[in-house]
């Protein structure tokens, strides 16, 4: 394997802990090597090594800020690669009113960018991480002014390049009425046993409101989400698990109104809660272990069940030592 990664174009860290990629106050093992990839002159570069690793079933997985990734105390065992920001762009095609942006910048980015136009990305205000990961995860937050203004980020996609690591090649991808489900999406499902695909850039389009009428919706959304993107890093937030739209749609209640509305829903196993603050986020400790994890998130699923007949096991995202599992797994492999 060293070989290979001896081709990118800069140094690979080996056994580098993962502590540092993971945001919140838990402890993580390691990867087995560890590289940053970049979007400038060397992105085309190391995309076709990572071609090459691809076909030689060498394991590797991409994110980007990691706004949602919970990575268990094993590690990794393969080679662990961040999307870095810099470098990232947007640029507006007049003539069809379109934003091309690299799949590497910040959503945060492209809301004040295009709020400043007037144009109405405001549903997406307040969601974590890069573009490209909400595309492929099909991100979006309960909007505070309406269930029927809510979007996801699949409501303003109108093109995706991506980087096919079977084929060696770019390919763009027109989504169609099935490529996008609830935080799901083709890319997501398809990368999940093996990253096969790699998004590079995206087309997106908003209608025109103007500039006054935008900052509106993007202040009530701020206001709401301003104090929960505060607390992920005061408290150590263990992933965004449990905080999307269509729970609201299914149950009238966001997850923290099921918490205040049921506190049973809530258990405490060595750290792993969701906090007492009005927002309730889930956090951990320095000393919580996956099996401590697990067993609050089940309870938590569990309890959601009984009482909203709704299914959470979907919402969380896992990386462990063989990649990417889902929460039935984990709940396998760390409970007896």
């Amino acid at each position: 394997m060293k070989e290979i990664l001896n081709s990118f174009s800069r140094d690979v860290e080996y056994h580098y802990n993962l502590q540092n990629k993971h945001l919140y106050k838990k402890k993580t093992g390691n990867a087995k090597a560890y590289y940053r990839l970049s979007f400038d002159e060397t992105l085309e570069k190391d995309l076709k090594v990572l071609h090459e690793m691809y076909k030689q079933n060498l394991p590797f997985r991409i994110y980007g800020l990691h706004t949602n990734l919970y990575i268990t105390d094993n590690g990794y065992d393969g080679l662990f690669v961040d999307s870095s920001i810099k470098n990232s762009q947007i640029m507006f095609h007049k003539e069809k009113e379109e934003f091309v942006v690299t799949a590497n910048l910040p959503v945060s980015t492209l809301v004040n960018y295009t709020r400043n136009m007037g144009y109405d990305f405001s549903a997406l205000t307040g969601i974590p991480g890069v573009v490209g990961g909400g595309v492929v995860g099909n991100s979006s937050y309960p909007s505070v002014i309406s269930q029927d203004y809510s979007k996801h980020f699949s409501d303003f996609v109108k093109k995706i390049v991506v980087y096919d690591f079977e084929l060696g090649e770019l390919v763009e991808m027109i989504p169609d009425d099935h490529f996008f489900g609830i935080r799901d999406s083709f890319l997501k499902q398809a990368n999940q046993t093996k990253m096969r695909y790699f998004v590079k850039e995206i087309v997106l389009k908003a209608e025109y409101i103007g500039k006054e009428e935008v900052t509106k919706f993007y202040n009530a959304q701020m206001e709401e989400r301003r104090e929960s993107l505060r607390v992920n890093y005061k408290e150590g937030n263990a992933g965004s698990f449990f905080v999307n739209r269509h729970i609201r749609q299914h149950t009238g209640k966001p997850m923290k109104g099921l918490l205040l509305e049921n506190p049973s829903i809530n258990i405490n196993v060595n750290g792993a809660t969701f906090s007492p603050n009005r927002n309730k986020q889930f956090k951990t400790e320095v000393d919580t272990t996956d099996k401590d994890v697990a067993k609050c998130l089940q309870h938590v699923v569990n309890k959601v069940k009984e009482i909203y007949q709704f299914d959470l096991r979907k919402e969380v995202i896992i990386l462990d030592y063989d990649g990417e599992i889902d929460l039935a797994t984990f709940f396998d492999r760390n409970l007896e």
